[in-house]
């Protein structure tokens, strides 16, 4: 932690639930980490990396933490996990509505897809076990979502996976022609969490999160902020 007390986090924009306001951190999923962190009286400053960078970021401890990521084996011996999760998402395969492609719930009906993922990102840990096991053979990577869905609009990738409700806010923003659509059952839904370095000992913050995150469900906070993130993907 930075000696004038301030809590440093790296972030990664992921709208509707975190966004880059023009270097303003904004979205439900920031309101909850403010208002946790507000709770626990640590003042913060938020920056925005891409998922790799801001990995190494936190592991290295030039950042106290980095939201939000989901738990991994590998990632838990090098990053410190609360208990408390800060946002349960679905996972679903976005494809243009001219391809043949389909998800019928079996990796088996989309194996064959070129299908577009982001760097160091994990899917949920039944996409994360197929990809390992050969699974996708045509995966297409990048840094960014916005690439991705940029890249299935051209036909450069078949099929993209990604949390539902950010799916539908880029269509939102980059498909008025109504070009792309869900296909299919969801992957997987999954948790995603705040994480702290290891190169300090955080387990206060870790525990003092925790504390502020039951709270904040015990009065409501939480789902509202999460109806909030609903509401706006809605046409």
């Amino acid at each position: 932690m930075a000696a004038d007390g301030v809590v440093r986090l790296a972030a990664l924009e992921f709208a509707p639930y975190i966004h880059d306001a023009n270097g303003q951190a904004e979205g439900p999923v920031v309101d909850v980490v403010n208002e946790a962190f507000r709770r626990m009286g640590k003042p913060l400053r938020i920056g925005f990396f891409p998922v790799t960078r801001s990995l190494l970021m936190v592991e290295a401890g030039s950042v106290d933490g980095f939201f939000t990521v989901k738990k991994t084996p590998e990632r838990e011996r090098s990053l410190r996990f609360p208990r408390e999760p800060l946002l349960s998402q679905d996972f679903v395969f976005f494809v243009r509505k001219d391809s043949h492609f389909r998800f019928n719930g079996d990796y088996a009906s989309i194996a064959n897809a070129r299908i577009g993922v982001v760097n160091n990102m994990s899917y949920g840990g039944r996409f994360d076990a197929a990809r390992r096991q050969g699974a996708f053979p045509h995966l297409e990577n990048s840094h960014a979502l916005t690439n991705i869905f940029r890249m299935l609009l051209a036909g450069h990738v078949d099929a993209m996976i990604c949390s539902r409700l950010v799916g539908m806010q880029f269509i939102q923003e980059l498909d008025p022609a109504g070009r792309i659509m869900i296909s299919g059952p969801p992957s997987e839904t999954t948790h995603s969490f705040i994480v702290f370095t290891r190169q300090y000992d955080t387990s206060a913050l870790a525990d003092g999160f925790d504390q502020a995150i039951r709270g904040m469900r015990q009065d409501g906070t939480l789902a509202r902020l999460s109806e909030r993130a609903s509401l706006k993907t809605k046409p």
